[in-house]
């Protein structure tokens, strides 16, 4: 069979069962057709194949990003970006935004994290004073927000309103200080003017774009309604990929709150290798830097503080069934060691009720995990999906605001894998950077953004974190036998990474760019350094 691209004279690290290297590698139709020494890959050359001389450099698999959310990073790259240093940075953006709007125009920005604020104190309505427009700052975690008073009052948030699952922080006086938490901030979502199809299509757009020179080649979309309207933004994917504008590849999850509406009004759908039905998608919990994840002890410093379940054990129960029982594999947002257990105990009775198959149930982030929880997890064939470089950006908070022994056993990709289980990788963009090369360092050398090592036991081996974003990824999504390796009849997606990448260390990797990412066989992307 004559091949229609070959890669040759190159590292070609396969991430087979037995991490086998080969030289070269040949595609047909989009597909692998053969990995092995460059005299027997370019026999399969005739004088139609497209051939690109490695020169040496590396192939791996193309990455996979088990856990983020593609719409919301394209609009944060649409919108103003708050990730600052100082509260006079973020105020000086909002207004510049504002200048260049109409006053009734909605100003958003995301990204600030105010533990890096030279003023050492949060955002607050006061600072945005003067700007007649309605502002709305996201967090960077995305469970939070700032607001300005305008944007107060569209909502018709006063000093009396209170929420369920939220907060409306209020300062001494009990005046309403703009910070919004959880529930909170959606009183002001809920008045916000919907985004066009043209604005989604420009925002999807940015995301691809950014993904594929960060040598992503499939996502797993972890939660379609997140952002706006699930069917919407559902159109939007299946017209971008109609049209070709949608490299990315995409398994989709659907909030649990339409996931049955969802099922029926895409049940003629054909899915495919480009965009697959993914999980019925729960939020458990909080995070670990607002103390709303749910803790066993109390957070550092907070006497009687554990953070907050979403759910009881019995109406999680009840809304899981809904998937288990249509044989749907289920995902939950679960941070805290409370609501994983309670998650497990869900996954326990599913099972004991109805015992299907493994439906493969996943635990979105398994952030504060312990040695009873990883044996739970293994027997269940629960599947982990941490976000191994929230250990840089994050670390040095988790450390100020755990306890012992819990400080120990936060993203403990180590213990998962020791455990037998398949952690998959993922970096809950654009809460963070999307670059899985980041993830991959940062699972190998735990080091934080302030240079403290967070937990050198749970550092693993490059061949571990490549593993975590190829094959244990693709598991994750039921795809292992179709992606996550290079072998013959798998999908041709592929990254082009330097020479000797490796061996590599964490820091060199942390300062690798792509050289080209491939998918079905098509250039994506290419930096511009390799003949095509």
């Amino acid at each position: 069979m004559n091949a229609d691209l070959i890669l040759h004279h190159g590292t070609v690290i396969t991430m087979d069962q037995n991490f086998q290297l080969a030289e070269a590698v040949a595609v047909k139709d989009g597909k692998i057709l053969a990995t092995g020494s460059n005299d027997d890959i370019l026999q399969y050359s005739t004088s139609q194949t497209k051939i690109i001389d490695l020169e040496g450099k590396t192939v791996t698999p193309g990455f996979i990003d088990a856990h983020q959310h593609m719409i919301n990073l394209g609009f944060n790259l649409a919108n103003v970006n708050c990730r600052k240093a100082s509260i006079e940075e973020v105020v000086s953006a909002i207004k510049k935004r504002a200048e260049a709007s109409r006053p009734d125009e909605w100003i958003i920005g995301w990204g600030y994290d105010e533990a890096g604020f030279k003023e050492n104190r949060n955002l607050h309505k006061g600072d945005f004073e003067g700007i007649p427009n309605p502002v709305y700052i996201m967090r960077y975690c995305h469970h939070a927000a700032v607001v300005n008073e305008k944007a107060l009052e569209l909502a018709g948030i006063t000093n009396e309103t209170t929420v369920i699952n939220g907060i409306i922080e209020r300062d001494d006086s009990g005046n309403v200080t703009g910070v919004l938490v959880e529930q909170g901030k959606s009183l002001v979502e809920n008045v916000m003017p919907p985004y066009t199809k043209k604005q989604m299509k420009n925002a999807v757009k940015l995301a691809n774009d950014e993904y594929i020179k960060d040598g992503i080649t499939s996502v797993h979309e972890a939660g379609l309604g997140f952002f706006s309207d699930a069917f919407k933004e559902f159109d939007v994917l299946k017209e971008m990929k109609k049209e070709g504008t949608l490299n990315v590849r995409m398994y989709v999850m659907v909030l649990q709150e339409v996931f049955e509406e969802f099922l029926e009004a895409y049940s003629s759908y054909e899915w495919d290798d480009h965009i697959k039905m993914g999980s019925m998608k729960f939020f458990g919990d909080g995070t670990l830097s607002g103390k709303t994840a749910a803790v066993s002890q109390d957070f550092k410093n907070s006497p009687g503080e554990k953070g907050m379940l979403l759910y009881s054990y019995e109406d999680l129960l009840e809304r899981a069934k809904i998937a288990h029982s249509q044989n749907k594999q289920i995902a939950v947002h679960a941070i805290g060691d409370r609501t994983i257990n309670q998650v497990l105990d869900v996954y326990e009775k599913l099972y004991e009720d109805d015992p299907k198959p493994n439906l493969r149930h996943r635990i979105e982030h398994s952030t504060v995990s312990d040695e009873t929880i990883l044996a739970r997890m293994n027997k269940l064939g629960a599947i982990p999906v941490p976000q191994p470089p929230l250990v840089y950006f994050a670390g040095d908070v988790y450390m100020e605001n755990l306890n012992e022994p819990a400080v120990q056993n936060v993203f403990a990709n180590k213990n998962f894998i020791d455990a037998g289980l398949k952690p998959a990788g993922s970096s809950d963009c654009p809460i963070i950077p999307s670059s899985p090369l980041l993830g991959i360092a940062v699972a190998m050398d735990r080091m934080t953004i302030n240079n403290r090592v967070f937990i050198p036991d749970q550092r693993v081996s490059l061949r571990e974190a490549l593993s975590m974003y190829t094959i244990n990824a693709a598991y994750a999504s039921f795809e292992e036998d179709l992606k996550g390796s290079l072998e013959e009849g798998k999908l041709a997606d592929m990254v082009i990474l330097p020479e000797g990448f490796l061996h590599f260390t964490p820091e060199e990797i942390k300062g690798t760019e792509i050289e080209m990412t491939i998918i079905g066989g098509e250039v994506v992307y290419s930096k511009g350094t390799l003949k095509t």
